[in-house]
């Protein structure tokens, strides 16, 4: 299975590399034509319309998102925040410029003597390369975003720590955790990251517990558990 991811993405990227050629050469071609008696209209561009035999990007799978704040079950939540209030569960929207694009959503609790924050996010990718499908420039950015983590998804291995950053199975096409631990005197903090990809749509599960004063840090078991718990729930949501 990972060979065949690896194959595809060399595909890909020989379909980029193609592309980049072509645009080269017709660049070009162009510019020739126009020294050659082309004519220009008012606005400085050439009389034609476009370029004949451009293949436009295929479109992804999804084409709309699903409402944030209503992705996660109010049961889910309480597990996740528990003794919050209904307000709390309700959950606040994440600011966005484009909600066909990218949406989000964050619920948070503190008391005495902790602080928990769940967020998610996805993203629908367009491409906008001749030649790249939407699912398949998403396929790219997953992959960077899991290098940027410490993951390859071309190459995977299994690293001695249960808690280390790794591919998971069984969430969306591919996924991948991420895990830190931040201690001091004040505090001790653990942030679990889980995202996966489903065709063209990226979704980020987001989830810190912040304990105050020195003791012992958050489980990092129990927070991955639940991390991962959130994302199968929302993948789940792509799959119907």
């Amino acid at each position: 299975m990972q060979r065949a991811a690896t194959h595809r993405t060399a595909k890909i990227r020989q379909a980029i590399a193609a592309t980049l050629a072509t645009v080269a050469v017709l660049g070009l071609a162009g510019a020739c034509e126009a020294g050659l008696g082309g004519t220009d209209d008012a606005s400085g561009t050439t009389g034609d319309a476009g370029t004949p035999g451009a293949q436009q990007p295929q479109p992804g799978r999804f084409s709309v998102l699903p409402e944030p704040c209503g992705s996660v079950p109010v049961e889910t939540l309480r597990e996740l925040l528990p003794e919050a209030d209904e307000e709390t569960y309700a959950g606040q929207p994440q600011p966005t410029y484009d909600t066909g694009r990218r949406v989000g959503c964050v619920w948070h609790h503190a008391t005495a003597n902790d602080s928990r924050w769940l967020d998610v996010d996805f993203q629908r990718i367009v491409s906008y390369t001749p030649n790249i499908s939407d699912d398949d420039q998403a396929e790219i950015d997953f992959e960077a975003r899991a290098d940027a983590a410490g993951v390859s998804v071309t190459s995977p291995s299994t690293p001695a720590d249960p808690l280390a950053p790794r591919l998971l199975d069984g969430i969306g096409h591919v996924a991948f955790i991420n895990s830190t631990l931040t201690s001091d005197n004040a505090q001790n903090r653990r942030d679990v990251q889980v995202a996966f990809r489903t065709a063209n749509v990226i979704v980020t599960v987001n989830y810190t517990v912040s304990t105050t004063g020195a003791g012992s840090a958050p489980d990092g078991a129990l927070l991955q558990q639940r991390a991962q718990g959130v994302a199968q729930g929302l993948a789940g949501g792509f799959d119907g």
